[in-house]
């Protein structure tokens, strides 16, 4: 009756220790900012920002040195405006000159500042664009791991409470796939090589 009673129960805890296995959550942690800045397509892109800044920078460059043009001229013909040697005649012709040179300057002023806010919106749409595609890949492998790993959860480490502190604390390393992520989503780049030195 014992080694019955002793079998019910060894069944029981059994059977109990498969459901409590079977109800286990994995979680996993992730940092999706560390895993896009080591991203090659993140990388590559933010290298054609930079020149594309570079090269916005070069034009701002020049329409500052053409307003200063437009300056000193400015500030000569306001001088011919004021001199006593010139004919009376001559003065008004400098200063009707110095107020169509002041409406030049004002418009390049105006033009260097609409330059300034197109870039800026373009780069920012394009970026947000850009980078929400990545995004969207990066995720793509992140649930490929996560699946992989029966993964019940998959929490992001990147982000930062109100008060500077991580949202997520995290003791196991294990538990984190920012690597394995990066390793997979990096892996692409070595295929495209030999496809496009054979083009």
């Amino acid at each position: 009756m014992k080694t019955f009673i002793s079998s019910l129960t060894l069944l029981a805890m059994t059977g109990l220790g498969s459901v409590l296995a079977q109800a286990e959550t994995v979680i996993l942690t992730i940092s999706v900012n560390g895993a896009a800045e080591q991203y090659y397509k993140v990388q590559e892109f933010l290298e054609q920002i930079q020149a594309t800044q570079e090269q916005a920078q070069e034009r701002v460059a020049s329409i500052n040195e053409e307003g200063k043009t437009l300056e000193q001229e400015y500030q000569e013909l306001v001088e011919q405006a004021g001199s006593d040697i010139l004919t009376e005649q001559a003065r008004n012709d400098a200063k009707e000159d110095a107020r169509v040179k002041y409406q030049e300057i004002a418009q390049k002023q105006n033009e260097l500042r609409q330059f300034a806010e197109n870039v800026q919106r373009q780069l920012a749409a394009r970026q947000n664009t850009q980078m929400s595609l990545f995004t969207k890949e990066i995720m793509e492998v992140v649930t490929e791991v996560a699946k992989e790993r029966s993964a019940s959860l998959v929490l992001d480490t990147s982000g930062a409470s109100q008060n500077g502190m991580p949202t997520v604390y995290t003791f196991d390393d294990s538990m984190d796939i920012t690597a394995e992520v990066v390793t997979r989503i990096n892996a692409s780049k070595s295929e495209e090589e030999p496809a496009a030195a054979a083009e």
